[in-house]
């Protein structure tokens, strides 16, 4: 910032050699010193690392030297606002979605995440095992003549996987059925036997959904059923943001929040806190209209019992238009806010926001002149 000062020199007399006005002298060496003083205290209370407005300083000093008794800044556009970068924890218990009933060798183990109506999750003995969308157990072998919700189940999964036409998804196991189990056997590379063994089709309550299996599955290891088989989110998920006493003086209650997680980002807000076993303060968070901070996309979570995602805390919400020092801003009797414009008169303005020794302010047009020091 460039601060335009004119000093007038001082006129000192003329002496006869040898002679000196030591007095004199010193007393125009304070007045510069306390000129130079002075300026820098106006600098340091204007912020002058970040004001990019310019700054006159007028006004005159006994003795003929001009001093900062008026400071005037120009109006310009900007924003003021403050976040800060927080942790929140998900807390999301997972559950037993499927058993596995099948014996032998896992020969394939699929990896944590999301899967869709029909995914082959793993093999047993290299007999695939999918899971299809439903509630209710598949605790039987289904084949022709079969009738039940389980095979109501299946039909509708083959349905949506477009093995058997529309329509045909009631709770009986015929020729349609038969026909559409013997293409998926097909397409899945295994005997075509129109009939689908106990332990190959599991049931899971939510599709698509992410899931992990149970310990017990895995490549190589040797299953006889009973086993954990398929472990899905319960579909409660606890957001919490953990504080220290310190950054609970900070973030307050009504501080809204941002959560992001991968492409996504989430508007949250506290809805109440407890205390956490370490002492800290834990913030129980929830999206703006009450509901789940993730939404629709609360499948996409992985499906880990407790997560750790990126957020920040919109301590100051950003606000932008024209900007100045809040040294310019004035309180009149009535509690309302003024500013001394450069040729004297006074406006009214209202503060929208304020942080850091700026105000974003309404009533003023960015070039405009007002006074901050000095009337």
């Amino acid at each position: 910032m460039v601060c335009p000062m004119v000093i007038k020199r001082e006129s000192l007399a003329v002496l006869e050699p040898g002679k000196t006005d030591k007095p004199r002298v010193m007393g125009v060496l304070r007045r510069r010193v306390s000129l130079l003083i002075n300026v820098g205290l106006v600098l340091v209370a204007l912020g002058a690392g970040w004001w990019a407005g310019r700054v006159t300083l007028t006004g005159s000093n006994e003795g003929g030297v001009e001093a900062p008794q008026q400071v005037v800044v120009e109006v310009t556009q900007g924003s003021v606002g403050r976040t800060l970068g927080v942790g929140v924890t998900v807390r999301q218990p997972v559950e037993v979605v499927a058993t596995n009933t099948l014996y032998g060798m896992v020969t394939f183990a699929r990896a944590a995440g999301e899967v869709n109506n029909g995914d082959v999750v793993f093999q047993v003995a290299g007999a695939p095992v999918r899971v299809v969308a439903g509630t209710v157990p598949f605790y039987r072998g289904l084949s022709s003549g079969a009738r039940g919700a389980d095979v109501a189940q299946l039909n509708e999964a083959l349905v949506a996987l477009g093995y058997l036409a529309s329509g045909n998804n009631g709770d009986y196991f015929g020729t349609a059925t038969y026909n559409a189990v013997r293409a998926w056997q097909q397409a899945l590379g295994v005997e075509r036997t129109g009939a689908v063994p106990l332990g190959e089709v599991l049931a899971v309550p939510q599709l698509p959904t992410v899931i992990r299996l149970g310990e017990a599955i895995r490549t190589g290891q040797l299953v006889s059923g009973g086993e954990a088989a398929v472990l899905a989110s319960s579909g409660a998920q606890e957001f919490a943001l953990v504080l220290s006493s310190d950054q609970s003086n900070t973030i307050t209650n009504d501080v809204a929040l941002r959560v992001f997680f991968e492409d996504l980002v989430w508007e949250a807000r506290s809805v109440g806190s407890r205390m956490d076993a370490s002492g800290y303060t834990a913030r129980i968070l929830a999206a703006v209209d009450g509901g789940a901070v993730c939404g629709a996309d609360c499948a996409r979570l992985p499906a880990d019992e407790q997560l750790s995602l990126r957020a920040e805390a919109i301590v100051i919400p950003e606000v932008s238009g024209a900007t100045l020092p809040v040294g310019a801003v004035r309180t009149a009797a009535d509690g309302g806010t003024y500013v001394r414009l450069a040729d004297g008169t006074e406006r009214d303005i209202k503060v929208l926001g304020s942080g850091q020794g700026i105000a974003v302010v309404s009533g003023l047009e960015v070039g405009e002149q007002v006074i901050v020091y000095g009337e």
